[in-house]
């Protein structure tokens, strides 16, 4: 017989809540945290008595986990497309097109994801000319890591209506040039409903890392589009292995402001795309690349569209999240903020949200703190991008780049994420980067700009306590006090005692959401159903 009260002790216990950071047994009954504290604390509550215990082995224990940005829909189809990340080479990229060819029929649609031409000893990108000279009968389409730039060949061109002769004669897509292509592709492999189990086992992939929560983007312009249908059908089922705060570059059907829906599923606000990618050379600056002095990126909107895009979002009650990279993006949002003034304001203390903020210079992060940004940051980015940051923008420029400390300092609330597709979705990895600020093989020694290093406990709450406080529901999620939400994580082993390079291995033991075990194995408890249902 499943109970209803669980105790969990004893365990390294992080709570999240700076009065009380620590303690050592939880009780959770009815799927909301009843006690925390000592051991004897725990025991005098009367549901102890007749609750399920369950030794944490003096494990970590600490609230859910949220990733504050990622796109959802994208990441589980790209689970089931052509991962080109592993390719060390365009040769090695066309072989792997080619490959899969071999596995398809004729006509068929080969999206290959995540390459990576950074890594390659010639970094050119792949052509139209190199994919057409394969011979395929096949459209194809390639996604560049960072999302921002696609490659297509003749066929997947025409099948989007941009074939004609002088356009995209290379077969790039920058930013939201490759939309008629991706809505072209997504026409022969119609998503609906019937998406809704593959979604749902990639949502249980993310609570076995420990993930109770995820802020995940609509971006149809970039053809990372959002199934929200499926969503609202896994709800319906109490099937929702996390929770789900869903932003979106379009207006979605039922919502109208932010905090509409629930707990579960809720929407967030709208999503604005200000400038690019650094590794695709289109985030945009106020100077030069480094390495391309023609190049200064690019920005997609123009100030004064921008400006009245993002006071009509303020004036309907929806909080913004705005993608800027540069920092000549950056000027613009907080140009468009500053001119907004006391309108710019949005209801129930909410605080527009400042994406990625890689590039930032000293002045613009005075102005994020006298103007209250959230800033929602990717510590993860950190080991993939410090082998070229440089090279972008210059060693003398460097002090602007992945300046997480420096925004911390100021006071402004920071929350984490991976991005992904574009990274992996592993919070300990992004936590452990944020500590150790080093690439894979440890390198730099004692880190990359290590002035800019994150403690545990500063890491810890950029995926707990503070996702919750952007989207207004810290008085439920983030933290482990009585009355909250019984979102929290069970470790396999004690993360204040483990060296901080042992923090990428770290692996959840038991994840609850809701009170309801979302990952792991427990006897007499309640799960979540299956995420395909019936």
């Amino acid at each position: 017989m499943e109970r209803s009260s669980l105790v969990i002790a004893p365990v390294a216990l992080w709570t999240g809540d700076r009065a009380r950071p620590r303690g050592e047994a939880i009780l959770i009954e009815e799927g909301t945290v009843a006690a925390v504290g000592s051991l004897e604390e725990v025991r005098r509550h009367a549901a102890s008595r007749r609750a399920l215990w369950v030794d944490g082995g003096g494990a970590t224990l600490l609230p859910g986990l949220t990733d504050a940005h990622l796109h959802l829909t994208a990441l589980s189809r790209q689970r089931r497309a052509l991962s080109l990340f592993e390719a060390p080479s365009r040769e090695s990229l066309l072989e792997k097109v080619r490959e899969r060819a071999r596995e398809i029929g004729p006509g068929e649609w080969i999206y290959g994801v995540r390459f990576d031409n950074a890594r390659w000893p010639d970094s050119r990108l792949p052509t139209r000319e190199e994919l057409d000279a394969l011979r395929l009968p096949n459209p194809v389409l390639l996604l560049r890591v960072c999302a921002h730039i696609h490659v297509a060949n003749g066929r997947a061109l025409e099948e989007g209506g941009l074939g004609a002769p002088g356009r995209f004669d290379d077969g790039l897509l920058l930013e939201d040039q490759a939309r008629p292509v991706v809505e072209a592709m997504k026409r022969a492999n119609p998503g609906g409903k019937a998406e809704a189990k593959a979604i749902g086992e990639t949502m249980a992939a993310l609570a076995a890392e420990g993930i109770t929560s995820v802020h995940s983007c609509n971006a149809a312009s970039y053809g990372l589009e959002e199934n929200l249908e499926a969503y609202r059908l896994l709800r319906s089922r109490r099937a929702l292995p996390l929770r789900i705060c869903y932003y979106s570059d379009e207006p979605p059907r039922g919502w109208s402001k932010s905090g509409d829906g629930d707990e579960w599923l809720r929407y967030g606000g709208r999503k604005f795309f200000l400038d690019g990618s650094l590794g695709a050379r289109t985030a945009a600056m106020t100077f030069p690349y480094e390495d391309d002095k023609a190049a200064r990126g690019r920005l997609n909107w123009d100030d004064e569209a921008f400006r009245a895009a993002l006071g009509e979002a303020s004036a309907a009650g929806l909080q913004a999240q705005v993608h800027a990279i540069g920092d000549a993006a950056i000027d613009q949002f907080l140009s468009a903020l500053e001119a907004l003034g006391p309108e710019g304001a949005l209801p129930g203390g909410l605080r527009h949200r400042l994406v990625h903020v890689q590039i930032c210079r000293e002045d613009q992060r005075e102005r994020l703190r006298r103007l209250d940004v959230v800033c929602d940051v990717q510590p993860v980015f950190v080991p993939s991008d410090l082998a070229i940051t440089a090279s972008r923008i210059g060693e003398s420029r460097l002090p602007w780049a992945y300046g997480w400390k420096s925004l911390l300092r100021r006071g402004l609330l920071l929350t984490g994420s991976s991005d992904a597709p574009v990274e992996p979705t592993n919070p300990w990895r992004g936590i452990w980067a944020a500590v150790a600020r080093v690439d894979d093989e440890g390198l730099p020694r004692g880190g990359w700009l290590p002035e800019q290093k994150l403690d545990l406990d500063e890491a810890l709450e950029l995926f707990t306590v503070n996702p919750a406080r952007a989207v207004g529901l810290h008085h439920r999620l983030g933290s482990l006090r009585p009355g909250m939400a019984a979102d929290l994580v069970l470790l396999d082993r004690d993360i204040h005692r483990a060296p901080e390079e042992a923090l990428k291995e770290v692996r959840p033991r038991l994840t609850f959401v809701g009170g309801r075990l979302s990952h792991g194995s427990l006897p007499g408890w309640e799960c979540l159903p299956s995420p395909g249902g019936r």
